[in-house]
């Protein structure tokens, strides 16, 4: 929190910018492109995203909407970042990355605390937020946020400005001394202008005039948790979430039910077990204004998965993790995602670890289901962007090393090597021509396919210096590099992604605290 807070960071994507190893690029005002080692994209479809364990990766195009996750942020407690593969307990689509976003007990948030800002680009925020605690021991909070942020510098006659509200609650209370409940829930709604239309196609006219998304949602989660022992625990999750999206190319409802359980035990005493299973229901509905289109509109997805993991004491110094996360789907079938790790205190101020793992992105409904015509849909023959059922999942084999050194009690190091291996990733090639049952017109399909392999290679280090207590030193290098080998004809030019994140990154930041809780910090990259 104290490093969201100190980042002078307005949004989640701003904040996760100092993260070495991410690349946060803002395309337009209300979208950006996060991810981690390559393949930036808006769709970050390779970077999994969730917030009090509630994922918020979209199944129809395989990313974030990151316009309408506008936290309140001094309600954050942590943004934790998994660099690299998290599949074998977060399941398909942690492939390159896994984000927590973590909020505080409402415990810790009791009184009143507003805040406000003006400017000449983020033009308003307003945000309040009270908690406390009722005499039957439930502490609790209420809170609502408002946004509105001006256009990008364009030369379209459409403007992208955009304004979004938000308001949600949190309790959490112990019905007994084993027993803790956290009950939860948010909801939204904006809207979003744009430059220009989601969905184009050249040649074919599309949505004019003002362009503009309207967009809202909501979801509610519940927990509880059971503490069977001193070192073991029972929790159950639920949770509700609805996405609505009235875009000038289409409208997108998107509802979801997800169900959780983990255990946590240690059986014996060099062995420290989690497992867990997992049930998430997808209802989505997207029908087409004009060019776009998805058949059927409407389809519910079912996901069932379990995982388990062992982190085994080989020594004092020497732990093994062994895990893997099984998982059925209806756009790829079954995935298995195993992962082994060790770490090796080869001494006090010395951590050796090493890691190999494999990790899948499922297919997503616009892969599957997308059905629209590229060339003039009234002739003959027409070409047209099919879904198949045919595509498979991504696959990715990672290895990686890491070193940390305590070189002083103010100086620390953080060293980090990836090699990754992708087989079939996504490629458009040309399909066999086919007759249209419905109106006997010629149609040459454009499908996906599984025909591009890739290998990336790189580095991280982070070096942290505290000259004296009230001033800290950070400074980070992110290196990639990543080749695309098509096996096909890469209609979408897919290739071109190997150049999509920069190959070298370095952030500074500095941070003094001055008397009278005067705070100057300072930031570079």
């Amino acid at each position: 929190q104290e490093h969201i807070r100190r980042s002078g960071a307005t949004t989640v994507p701003d904040a996760l910018r100092w993260v070495p190893g991410l690349h946060v690029a803002r395309q337009t005002a209300s979208s950006w492109a996060i991810s981690a080692r390559g393949f930036s994209s808006v769709n970050s479809e390779k970077l999994l995203v969730q917030s009090d364990t509630r994922s918020i990766y979209t199944p129809l195009f395989s990313g974030v909407i990151w316009d309408v996750q506008d936290y309140f942020l001094p309600d954050i407690e942590r943004i934790e970042v998994i660099r690299g593969p998290g599949a074998a307990m977060w399941g398909s689509n942690a492939v390159n990355g896994v984000i927590n976003i973590t909020t505080k007990s409402a415990a810790d948030t009791h009184g009143t605390l507003v805040e406000a800002s003006v400017g000449t680009e983020e033009r308003a925020m307003f945000g309040a937020r009270y908690g406390g605690q009722t005499q039957n021991g439930v502490h609790y909070r209420v809170f609502g946020k408002y946004s509105k942020r001006d256009d990008t510098f364009n030369l379209s006659e459409n403007s992208d400005e955009w304004e979004i509200g938000h308001v949600g609650f949190r309790a959490d209370w112990a019905t007994s001394a084993r027993d803790e409940i956290t009950l939860q829930g948010a909801a939204y709604a904006g809207s979003v202008g744009q430059f220009a239309p989601a969905i184009t196609v050249i040649g074919r006219p599309g949505p004019s005039g003002n362009l503009e998304a309207d967009l809202s949602g909501g979801n509610l989660l519940g927990r509880w948790r059971r503490r069977l022992a001193e070192d073991s625990d029972l929790q159950l999750r639920v949770y509700y979430d609805r996405t609505e999206r009235n875009d000038p190319s289409f409208t997108d409802e998107l509802d979801t039910v997800d169900l959780d359980l983990q255990h946590h035990f240690v059986p014996l005493h060099a062995h420290e077990i989690i497992w867990g299973v997992n049930y998430r229901t997808t209802s989505n509905k997207n029908e087409g204004k004009g060019i776009f289109a998805v058949t059927p509109a409407s389809s519910t997805d079912h996901l069932y998965s379990g995982f388990v993991q062992d982190q085994i004491a080989l020594a004092k110094s020497l732990r093994v993790t062994l895990g893997t996360k099984i998982e059925h789907n209806d756009f790829s079938g079954f995935e298995l995602q195993p992962s082994v790790r060790a770490a090796w205190d080869i001494s006090r101020n010395h951590t050796l670890w090493s890691a190999i793992s494999r990790a899948a992105r499922i297919p997503t409904r616009l892969e599957r289901d997308i059905s629209v015509d590229v060339t003039n849909p009234a002739g003959n023959p027409v070409i047209r962007l099919l879904g198949s059922d045919d595509f498979d999942s991504e696959k990715l084999t990672a290895y990686e090393l890491g070193y940390r050194w305590r070189a002083a009690e103010t100086l620390h190091i953080d060293l980090s090597f990836f090699e990754n291996h992708y087989d079939g990733l996504s490629s458009l090639e040309l399909g066999d021509a086919f007759i249209d049952p419905s109106d006997g017109r010629t149609v040459i399909p454009i499908v996906n396919k599984n025909l591009t392999d890739g290998r990336s290679r790189g580095a991280e280090t982070i070096v942290t210096y505290t000259p004296f207590e009230r001033w800290r030193l950070s400074g980070s290098y992110s290196y990639q590099a990543l080749q695309l080998e098509p096996r096909g004809r890469d209609i979408n030019r897919g290739e071109f992604l190997e150049d999509a994140t920069p190959r070298h990154q370095v952030a500074l930041s500095s941070y003094l605290t001055l008397p009278g809780r005067f705070e100057v910090d300072a930031h570079f990259r």
